[in-house]
């Protein structure tokens, strides 16, 4: 049960991740907010990825 769970949890940070990455996108291209967005989102898919390997 705790593994389904872990795996839904996973799935729901992928699809927040996903919506995340589509509205940084709608952010003007040379922002520096848009750059600090795509790091920190770079970094949560990362750590994503790594969980989800575990």
């Amino acid at each position: 049960m705790a593994d389904l769970e872990a795996q839904a949890a996973i799935s729901q940070a992928r699809q927040a991740a996903s919506a995340a990455s589509y509205d940084i996108q709608k952010l003007a291209e040379d922002s520096i907010e848009r750059q600090a967005l795509h790091n920190l989102l770079t970094a949560v898919e990362a750590l994503i990825q790594a969980v989800d390997t575990e």
